[in-house]
């Protein structure tokens, strides 16, 4: 084990200990530094982050469809400035969008395969194009998608490439204001480096490599893309937020870690915390202030509370993920006190 593998591994196992011997920390209450050098295009303005649709917009429509991406852009009442979405790679090398591992929760995929744990790598995509309904589990008022199959299934709500989807914003965004994409890779192994490669191509196609900022849980796939595409800005991976949770805490220099991240994307609130409530606060602007003064933009997922997207933009976050972007537009619109 290499100096830097041995300082991951040290940091990993800090945080462990941290969770399993503290309850969730206080902020400490430390005032906002500004970063006017700031290099980092996905540094905002403090009190002003970006707003993210999750997944979408899963809580306004059926996550990861192009409908969710229709209502965004065709909304009155709220602007986003980032998609965030999951994608995965088919078995004839097509890129589509899931976050789960499987459509199982999703649709009536379980229905029509006659079984469980249906995962894109084990189909082509004309069969989950043709025959999946995405929209089968979503439910809110007297919304129901339930029972379209076959034929009755609209378009927007079918399994469709993810060069379509950016294909759509891109014809409808406001030149102006132009959107901008967090993708995750879902897709594990071989699948996942096969995600990589496919997703680089249609966004250098699309010159939206400056726009996007892509995200994984696999740390292999961190791997391959700092070594084949080191033009792609991504996040840090769970071992290297840690890893930077354990450098800001003992108040060391994190150019010591050699990162190779741009962006950190943390959790926040009990609704992304398994066991149901917060055990480390990663919101707190203390965590805040020492990123800025490395250059790293700071996002969090998944922020559904007003209250904690008012906490998290008063201590100088960039960007919130929500899937209600209407109630993040409302409760964002003003400015720290």
């Amino acid at each position: 084990m290499n100096m830097s593998s041995f300082r991951k591994a040290f940091a990993f196992f800090y945080v462990i200990f941290s969770i399993l011997t503290t309850s969730a920390q206080k902020d400490p209450g430390l005032a906002v530094i500004v970063n006017e050098a700031a290099q980092n295009p996905y540094i905002t303005e403090y009190g002003h982050p970006d707003i993210s649709a999750h997944r979408s917009g899963a809580g306004i429509a059926p996550q990861n469809t192009l409908m969710a991406f229709e209502v965004c852009v065709d909304a009155e009442d709220f602007v986003i400035d980032f998609f965030e979405f999951d994608v995965q790679i088919t078995k004839d090398g097509e890129l589509v969008l899931l976050h789960d591992q499987t459509y199982d929760n999703t649709s009536n995929a379980v229905e029509y395969f006659g079984k469980s744990d249906v995962n894109p790598k084990d189909y082509t995509y004309e069969e989950l194009h043709n025959n999946l309904n995405l929209g089968a589990k979503f439910k809110k008022g007297e919304t129901d998608y339930a029972d379209l199959r076959g034929e009755d299934i609209p378009y927007n709500l079918r399994v469709l490439r993810c060069e379509e989807i950016l294909d759509f914003t891109e014809q409808h965004a406001d030149p102006e204001k132009p959107y901008r994409y967090m993708i995750e890779i879902k897709s594990r192994f071989s699948s996942g480096k096969r995600a990589v490669d496919k997703l680089y191509s249609v966004l250098k196609e699309r010159n939206l490599l400056d726009k996007t900022i892509v995200s994984t849980y696999w740390p292999d796939i961190h791997s391959y893309i700092d070594k084949n595409y080191p033009d792609i800005t991504r996040t840090s991976g769970l071992i290297e937020m840690a890893e930077f949770y354990y450098y800001c805490k003992k108040g060391l220099d994190l150019n010591q870690a050699k990162i190779q991240y741009d962006v950190l994307q943390l959790p926040y609130g009990k609704n992304v915390m398994p066991w149901g409530k917060e055990i480390i606060n990663l919101g707190t602007s203390e965590i805040i202030n020492y990123a800025h003064k490395y250059d790293l933009a700071v996002q969090y997922w998944t922020v559904n509370d007003a209250e904690n997207m008012i906490y998290l933009r008063d201590n100088g976050a960039d960007a919130i993920m929500t899937d209600w972007p209407a109630l993040a537009c409302e409760v964002l619109a003003g400015t720290p006190d």
